[in-house]
């Protein structure tokens, strides 16, 4: 019975892409969103609201990494307005369904109840959770990335070749590794070079950079001229163990620094080789094409996995569909090359990842957690004062408290508002409390210290303080120890294991000076 509902489903594309969308529902009630979905999504807003692609009114900057996503978004405020947000993600996690499905039928071109647990299986992994259902870019991305393996590269289809690569350097500038990847893997072949595909990088490179340009007055997005500004001095540790580790833990599945992490990671690493190693001297399955977007897809991930990690990029975001990729060539391995005991392996394997899907399922939730009961909450309490765009916050990050109160804002990287970054240029040191001297934010919200304690990031000189006091009140803590005390059993353990988040401090300024 359960297979023959199987096998009409895996025969039927809508059903199993449909299922594959379902399974992930229950993340919803996690209630965990990236926090910086809500900057694109603001500043999709942004462009609805004023017509002005920024994050403050009429303000202009890509303060997004992303155009495409901050255009697709717009469309769907444009419909659903402030409910928006669940559309979006359905949205995306149908994409990233369907590039699955495309994978699939290159991977498993005869086989249908392999295709269908491997859709099924790869959907339901930790990066396939998180890429499709957290509001950032990279379901599209996904989408776009087996679009052009599946269109391009099986199909040999012309436009896929000349319009994915433009729109995928709409979505983000860093799919260049990606594609100069997929160029070699192409070449190798089809044994030609590809014009029509080289054009349509070319193409995507100059109208992204082009746009920036005209429009924002800027080469590059102004989100990576802010990073390198703020971050410049944010690693402390520089030395070849620390990197190694940090390379380990964005590569993998274990959030947390040191030894056995990065053991764990260098093990999955050496099997995941030997799968690879399997799968290309098998001379009975797969084809020679599926084993060439294997091979690119694998190299990759573990390109960008290292650039990134040892560039110090510290947003696990941006290894998600990597790490998606990596589980790829480890399912196609078990799927179709290992034949010891398949039906054993079968059931292994996909209790392993169910697994993995309840482990993602109880991370999101640790984060959800604390998401709905501190920055929700700390945004809750500033729209009891029905506050918008007249009046300002600085504040770090600047996503949640900006979407739900509009408030005018600069954040502590100067992601959203150049200023900031000016200020940092200015006086290394003390460019905070300049920023408040100079900007006088009507809201000030701190993280993990007061302005002015010792080893504080929000120096002050002492001269200051007392203006500081005599400006700005203290109106509210948001301690972290508490959403801990107050959880449910299981996420208190959990945050013993791994202590996430930090006390929030909220400043306003005071109306009548004393």
């Amino acid at each position: 019975m359960m297979k023959t509902a199987l096998s009409k489903i895996f025969n039927t594309p809508f059903l199993l892409i449909l299922l594959a969308v379902l399974v992930k529902i229950p993340l919803f009630f996690t209630k965990n969103i990236q926090e910086d979905s809500f900057i694109t999504w603001r500043v999709a807003k942004n462009f609805v609201k004023y017509g002005v692609i920024g994050f403050n009114g009429d303000e202009r900057i890509s303060a997004s990494t992303t155009h495409l996503y901050v255009f697709i978004t717009a469309f769907f405020q444009l419909i659903f307005g402030e409910g928006f947000i669940y559309p979006v993600l359905i949205f995306s996690g149908i994409l990233f369904a369907i590039g699955s499905w495309w994978l699939a039928k290159i991977l498993f071109p005869n086989d249908v109840m392999k295709r269908g647990f491997f859709v099924l299986l790869l959907n339901i992994t930790p990066p396939a959770l998180t890429a499709s259902f957290l509001g950032m870019e990279y379901g599209i991305l996904f989408f776009l990335y087996n679009g052009l393996i599946y269109f391009g590269l099986f199909k040999n289809k012309k436009w896929a070749y000349f319009l994915l690569p433009i729109l995928l350097l709409w979505t983000r500038i860093d799919t260049v590794i990606f594609l100069g990847i997929f160029f070699l893997g192409d070449l190798y072949l089809k044994r030609k070079i590809n014009f029509i595909y080289i054009l349509g990088g070319i193409i995507g490179v100059v109208t992204v950079v082009g746009f920036n340009y005209l429009y924002f007055g800027e080469i590059v997005n102004h989100t990576i001229t802010a990073k390198k500004i703020a971050y410049k001095n944010l690693l402390q540790n520089n030395s070849l163990e620390f990197l190694l580790y940090q390379w380990a833990y964005y590569g993998g599945l274990i959030k947390k620094y040191g030894i056995f992490t990065f053991l764990l990671f260098v093990a999955f690493l050496t099997f995941l080789g030997y799968a690879i190693f399997k799968i290309i001297k098998n001379n009975k399955v797969g084809s020679l094409t599926s084993k060439v977007v294997l091979v690119t897809i694998l190299v990759f991930a573990l390109i960008k996995i290292t650039l990134f990690s040892f560039f110090k990029a510290y947003f696990d975001w941006y290894y998600w569909l990597p790490r998606v990729f990596l589980f790829v060539v480890i399912l196609y391995y078990f799927l179709n090359i290992n034949t010891w005991k398949k039906k054993s392996i079968l059931a292994v394997i996909s209790i392993s990842f169910i697994g993995l899907y309840f482990f993602q399922m109880v991370q999101s939730y640790t984060i959800g957690y604390m998401e709905e009961r501190q920055r929700m909450t700390i945004a809750a309490d500033i729209n009891k004062d029905e506050v918008g765009i007249e009046k300002s916050i600085l504040l770090e990050p600047a996503g949640i408290i900006p979407f739900y109160t509009q408030l005018y804002t600069y954040d502590e990287v100067g992601l959203v508002n150049a200023r900031i970054n000016d200020e940092m240029l200015n006086d290394e040191n003390y460019w905070w409390i300049n920023s408040v001297n100079k900007f006088h934010p009507d809201y000030i919200l701190t993280i993990a210290k007061k302005p002015g304690d010792n080893d504080s990031f929000y120096k002050i000189k002492p001269e200051s303080i007392a203006q500081f006091d005599h400006d700005y009140e203290l109106v509210k803590v948001y301690p972290i120890a508490k959403i801990h005390d107050n959880a449910p059993i299981v996420l208190k353990l959990i945050y013993q294991l791994r202590p996430i988040g930090k006390d929030y401090f909220l400043y306003k300024k005071r109306t009548e000076n004393p």
